[in-house]
């Protein structure tokens, strides 16, 4: 156990690292007047909403909004409307990485937009930074992508991610009645959801003081009264079995150790999502891609539902910045269909993000958050590795306008 802990005191979860460098530049951008609507036809349409792809779509976009979506035959293009023919491509929803940190950054959110990553929600970041102003000012401009902040996660002192990291991105809490204060001052500065640290350090080989199962349902119970979703950061089984007796409403990180079938079988019962962090796990190596894998094929199997995220720049080593594609890549690998891991790459991932109501599928009234690819990811998942255009907030930040 002790050479294990040892190997796995590389990993981290945290925003302390260093930011991993990008060349991308996104496309320059005007904004359309204020009357002008964009119909984009002919593309096979995948909206995410469970029903059969559209073979040829039209989707038509006024500002900010879709206000049609549907057949080809049956949209009516209004006079004056600007046409992209999109023939021979795919129509998706933008996609969203639900797990990453150092999300604060104007050029780092750049790259996710330019990628076809129009959302993606930071899980951990420093307490001593304006966080919630920060993420207010970068969602102004559409060529950054949406940022979704949890602030701080709440932990215990001494507890992870201080310890064994020495991360600042964790906010302690000492009782239930301080968790209820800690939550609240979280919700009422911002924070679009709530990150736990439910980890007791077996992963490492050590004893980390970690939040109580009443801490946890306070926090829960402060959260879910004010409509927000608690995330609950776990890497091994025996803390993931606290955070389900707690409430959590999803879960950071696949587990790395034997996954019991009574859990998965509560997950799924209980309708709790999962976002395996499957980049993690390769980056950190000694087999534990493989049994994070192997836990995902179990839990899908199961009908558990995944949410996409790699926890990008949570452990030092290089993530994907832009599509997830080795996610994607290995999210396959476990099993997961082609529909699967779209689908929880954009519906699911907006659920766990707690903004379904405006992103997440393409359909009247939502967002114009759209990406568009060559070919069809259905047959072949790599065409997702080579987004043509990418509309944000209805702004077209990627290809060019006819």
């Amino acid at each position: 156990m002790k050479s294990r802990a040892l190997l796995l005191l590389l990993l981290t979860a945290s925003i302390h690292l260093p930011a991993c460098s990008t060349d991308h530049k996104p496309t320059s951008y005007q904004e359309p007047p204020p009357t002008e609507i964009i119909a984009l036809i002919h593309g096979q349409l995948i909206d995410d909403t469970g029903t059969n792809p559209i073979p040829d779509a039209t989707i038509l976009i006024a500002r900010q909004t879709i206000t049609a979506a549907g057949p080809h035959e049956t949209v009516l293009l209004p006079d004056g409307a600007t046409i992209i023919d999109l023939t021979d491509t795919t129509i998706l929803p933008g996609f969203i990485n639900t797990h990453v940190h150092q999300g604060y950054n104007k050029p780092t959110l750049e790259a996710w937009a330019q990628g076809g990553v129009t959302t993606i929600r930071d899980l951990g970041a420093n307490p001593q930074q304006p966080l919630f102003t920060i993420r207010d000012s970068l969602n102004t401009t559409p060529d950054c992508a949406r940022l979704v902040a949890a602030g701080p996660m709440l932990t215990v002192p001494n507890g992870y991610p201080m310890v064994p990291w020495g991360s600042h991105s964790g906010l302690p809490v000492v009782s239930p009645a301080d968790a209820r204060t800690k939550t609240n001052q979280l919700l009422d500065d911002g924070a679009d959801i709530i990150k736990i640290a439910v980890e007791a350090g077996s992963c490492f080989g050590r004893h980390i003081p970690t939040l109580t199962l009443p801490e946890i349902a306070a926090i829960v119970d402060v959260a879910h009264n004010r409509g927000i979703r608690v995330s609950a950061h776990v890497l091994m089984s025996v803390d993931l079995e606290r955070a389900l007796k707690g409430g959590a409403d999803d879960i950071a990180h696949m587990v790395s150790d034997n996954l019991p079938d009574s859990l998965i079988n509560r997950m799924v019962a209980e309708d709790i999502y999962w976002v395996p962090t499957l980049e993690l796990w390769h980056n950190v190596g000694h087999g534990l891609g493989p049994i994070a894998i192997e836990n995902l094929r179990r839990f899908v199997q199961a009908g558990g539902k995944v949410a996409l995220g790699t926890d990008y720049a949570g452990y030092n080593s290089t993530f994907d910045l832009g599509m997830p594609i080795r996610e994607i890549r290995w999210m396959r690998e476990a099993g997961m269909t082609p529909m699967q891991i779209i689908v929880a790459s954009t519906n699911h991932a907006a659920i766990v993000c707690n903004k379904s109501e405006k992103i997440g599928t393409v359909e009247p009234g939502k967002v114009a958050d759209l990406i568009v690819v060559q070919g069809n990811p259905l047959e072949d998942l790599e065409t997702l590795a080579n987004v043509g255009m990418v509309f944000h907030n209805g702004v077209l930040i990627r290809g060019n306008r006819p």
